[in-house]
């Protein structure tokens, strides 16, 4: 059974987009480590791009031949997690295939096992893994022999392990094994001066994947995209200009009302058009020829969007914030199109 990667060159370090200083320290101490075969911990918030930085560590590395495999410890159940990480005999226990399995460790003989969110593993296998980090072998479920395994171990994990040490919800001896080399992957809001080349980046990618030609994004939406704090990272970053290309014409500019509500609120684009203040606003809608009525729905509109602003998109923080239910909120967000 063999184990292919994706193309190496996918995952490079220089694919890492990022001038922040943080960043280039970063991408400097990755090189440094990456021919060492020492284990490395990844830390940072979800979606700061953990598995990207674990690839390019893997890419940069002696083992960069071998294969890259990947665990997500907590997509796996607990109970078929240590098949999954040491394989199993055929007739190991009921229900087992044919012919038994591989382990995912020894598909990583010779290369990298990345394992995500390790902090989600019980206390029975962190045991069983810290054995392995010692000893370097295997034992399948099921087989009295034991198999040698070279691999390079890269964790992740977006929780304070070293607060799990001390609640007694990790074993310390398992966190010092995993922590010799620490990557900490700065949060999005940390390092905002690199949201422009990310965002030229994804840009580049979503024509290629949609066959569009959009050119950039408006410098309104650059400006609500440089102040909103983006507790989802670059993924969040990333889905935002997705979204917007579903939205925008071919060969166009993302405008702000092709963003979610949030950040159409931010970009500015719930105000009516005309003098500064709201009696200026009103002036203008009057010289449009637009009714009660109609100015009324826009200044309802406005108050929506400036609560999901001042909620940071949570709806029913929003819905509190305005005073009513939060159905009655999804009923304004449909009247409005700002789903």
């Amino acid at each position: 059974m063999r184990h292919h990667s994706p193309k190496l060159s996918h995952f490079a370090a220089d694919h890492i987009v990022g001038l922040s200083p943080q960043m280039l320290d970063l991408k400097e101490t990755l090189l440094k480590v990456a021919p060492r075969n020492s284990n490395v911990l990844i830390t940072g918030e979800s979606g700061t791009g953990k598995e990207l930085f674990a690839r390019a560590l893997h890419a940069a590395s002696l083992r960069r031949a071998g294969p890259f495999v990947k665990i997500n410890c907590a997509a796996i159940p607990d109970t078929l997690m240590e098949s999954e990480l040491f394989g199993y005999e055929e007739g190991a226990f009921t229900g087992c295939r044919k012919g038994g399995q591989v382990g995912k460790l020894e598909l990583a003989h010779r290369g990298t096992v990345f394992l995500d969110e390790v902090a989600e593993l019980s206390c029975a296998m962190q045991a069983k893994l810290l054995r392995f980090l010692q000893e370097r072998e295997i034992q399948k479920l099921g087989s009295r022999r034991t198999i040698f395994v070279d691999v390079r171990v890269v964790a992740a994990t977006n929780v304070n392990l070293e607060q799990m040490v001390k609640c007694k919800k990790f074993r310390e001896d398992l966190f010092y094994r995993l922590n010799v080399i620490n990557l900490h992957i700065p949060p999005l809001r940390e390092r905002k001066e690199d949201i422009p080349l990310l965002v030229d980046t994804f840009i580049q990618k979503f024509n290629r994947s949609f066959g569009a030609g959009v050119s950039g994004v408006a410098p309104e939406v650059m400006t609500a995209f440089l102040h909103y704090p983006w507790p989802g990272n670059v993924r969040e970053l990333e889905n935002c200009l997705e979204r917007a290309f579903n939205l925008v014409d071919k060969d166009k500019v993302i405008q702000p009302h092709h963003l979610p509500a949030h950040l159409y609120a931010l970009a500015g684009e719930n105000r009516l058009p005309g003098e500064k203040g709201f009696p200026g606003q009103v002036t203008a809608a009057f010289r449009q020829g637009k009714t009660l009525a109609q100015i009324m729905e826009q200044v309802e509109k406005t108050v929506v969007l400036q609560a999901l602003a001042e909620s940071k998109g949570n709806k029913a923080k929003a819905a509190q914030l305005l005073g009513i239910s939060r159905p009655g909120l999804y009923k304004k967000l449909v009247k409005y199109n700002l789903l």
